[in-house]
C-alpha cells in the first residue's frame, strides 16, 4: 500500500511544490485524502485555498500518462484473467460465474482504490479478510440451486464486497459522513460511465461480426467468449479510472439525471399506487407481485438517495426540496406497504429464508427512511444544517453491509442449506 505523499512530506513546501508540477492532477487527488485525514493542517489548507481560487480557471486534462494507466490495466488483465478460469481449468462455469465473477470485479476496484490511498493497519487487514471471507464462503457453499438460503447467500455477496468497497475508498476517514457522500457519487457516475462504455461495446461488437461475415469468417462465439466478456469485467475499472483520475472526481452526471427524473419517479410512483388501488392488486396475496413491489422499493429508494447527494447544500432550491421531500414520502409508503405485506406472510406461511432476508430488508431501509424523512424535512424547515441530512443519509451504508455479512453467512447455517 502507498503512502500518501503529500502526508510523507509534511510541512516540506519545496518539496510539495515539485510534487505538485511533477503531476498536477494526481497531486490534487492526493491533497483531498490528505484533507479527510488531517483537515486541520495549516500547510494542507493553503494548498486546498490555493487549488480553489485557480479551479474556475482550470479545464479538466483528459491527458493519460503511462504512469497513470498502467496499474488499472494491470488490474483489467488480471480480472480478465480469473473469470477465464472455467475455460482454463476444468470448472462448471454456472458453478463459477454467479458466486466469482461480480467478486472478482469488486476485489479489482477495492485494490485500484487501496493503491490511490494511504490505509491504516486495520482498515488494510478489516478489507483483506472481509475479501477472503467472502472469497472461501462462495467457495464452500453447497452447490445446490434450489435452495433458498444458499442463492440469498450468492445475491448478498456482491454486497458486501460492495460494502469493502466503500472502506477501501473512504479509506481511514470511513466514519465521516462527506466521504461516504462521495463514495455514493462515485456509484452514479461510475455506473453511468460504465453503461456508455458496455453501450459503445454493443456498437463495437455488432459491426465486428457483421464485418467479419462479410468475408465469410464466423467468429461470433469466440467474440462473445473473449472479447465481450473481457469487455464487461473491464468496464467498470476503466469507468473508476476515468472519473477517478482523468476526472479528478468532479463530474456531476449523476446528480443532473437524478434531478431530471427525481419528479418523473415521483409521478409514476404515485399513478401506479393509485392504479393498484384501482385494480386492487395486493403484494399481500401474490408473491410474484410483493418480489416486485419490492423491486420498486429500492428502484425508488436509491433515486431518494441520490437526490439527496445531487442536493446543492450552499444554494438549496426550494423547489427540488419540495420534489426530494414528496419522494421520501411515497418511498416511505411503498417500504410500509412492502413491510406489513412481509408481516402478513410470515402469520400466514411460517419462517422461510426468503422472507427473513426480505424483512430484515425492508425493515433497514424503513429506519432509514424515516431518519432521512426527519432530517430532510428539518433541513427543509431550517431548523437543522445540511450537514445533518448529509449525515442521515449516509448513516445505514455500514449497516447495510452488516446484514449481507449476515445473510451470506448466517443464513444459510441457520436454515441448514435449506
Amino acid at each position: 500500500m502507498l503512502v500518501n505523499p503529500i502526508l510523507d512530506r509534511g510541512e516540506d513546501s519545496l518539496g510539495l511544490e515539485r510534487l505538485y508540477r511533477s503531476d498536477p492532477a494526481k497531486f490534487a487527488g492526493h491533497l483531498e485524502q490528505a484533507l479527510q485525514l488531517n483537515p486541520e493542517a495549516p500547510i494542507l489548507k493553503f494548498w486546498q485555498a490555493r487549488f480553489e481560487y485557480t479551479k474556475p480557471a482550470k479545464t479538466v486534462s483528459t491527458a493519460v500518462t503511462a504512469r497513470q494507466i498502467w496499474y488499472p490495466v494491470l488490474l483489467c488483465l488480471l480480472a480478465i484473467l480469473l473469470v477465464r478460469t472455467p475455460a482454463l481449468f476444468e470448472v462448471n462455469e454456472l458453478w463459477f460465474y454467479t458466486r466469482f465473477a461480480p467478486l472478482i470485479v469488486f476485489a479489482a476496484l477495492i485494490f485500484y482504490f487501496s493503491h490511490q490511498a494511504s490505509h491504516s493497519k486495520s482498515v488494510i487487514v478489516f478489507v483483506i479478510a472481509g475479501v477472503m471471507t467472502t472469497g472461501l464462503a462462495m467457495a464452500l457453499l453447497p452447490d445446490d440451486y434450489q435452495s433458498s438460503s444458499v442463492v440469498m447467500a450468492i445475491i448478498h455477496a456482491p454486497l458486501v464486497m460492495w460494502s469493502l468497497l466503500g472502506l477501501a475508498f473512504t479509506s481511514n476517514a470511513w466514519r465521516r459522513a462527506k466521504p461516504r457522500l462521495d463514495y455514493l457519487r462515485y456509484n452514479g457516475e461510475v455506473f453511468i460511465f460504465t453503461t456508455m462504455i458496455l453501450l459503445g461495446g454493443i456498437v463495437l461488437t455488432g459491426l465486428t461480426i457483421a464485418l467479419f461475415g462479410l468475408i465469410q469468417l464466423d467468429i461470433e462465439q469466440w467474440y462473445l467468449n473473449n472479447v465481450v466478456l473481457a469487455g464487461l469485467v473491464s468496464a467498470p475499472i476503466l469507468a473508476t479510472f476515468l472519473y477517478n483520475e482523468i476526472l479528478g472526481r468532479k463530474s456531476r452526471f449523476a446528480s443532473t439525471i437524478a434531478d431530471i427524473f427525481t419528479p418523473l419517479f415521483l409521478i409514476t410512483v404515485v399513478i401506479y399506487l393509485l392504479a393498484m388501488a384501482i385494480q386492487q392488486k395486493s403484494p399481500f396475496s401474490d408473491r410474484d407481485f410483493l418480489i416486485l413491489f419490492n423491486g420498486l422499493l429500492i428502484l425508488v429508494l436509491g433515486m431518494s438517495v441520490f437526490s439527496v447527494c445531487g442536493r446543492n447544500h450552499d444554494q438549496p432550491s426550494r423547489l427540488v426540496d419540495s420534489i426530494n421531500l414528496a419522494l421520501v414520502c411515497v418511498t416511505l409508503m411503498v417500504n410500509f406497504i412492502a413491510l406489513a405485506a412481509i408481516l402478513y406472510r410470515f402469520s400466514e406461511w411460517g419462517l422461510s429464508p426468503n422472507r427473513v432476508v426480505v424483512l430484515g430488508a425492508n425493515v433497514l431501509i424503513f429506519g432509514h427512511l424515516i431518519q432521512i424523512l426527519k432530517a430532510y424535512s428539518d433541513v427543509f424547515r431550517g431548523k437543522i444544517k445540511a450537514v445533518k441530512l448529509i449525515e442521515a443519509t449516509v448513516a445505514f451504508l455500514p449497516v447495510y453491509g452488516a446484514w449481507a455479512a449476515i445473510v451470506m453467512i448466517a443464513l444459510p447455517i441457520v436454515f441448514r442449506f435449506a
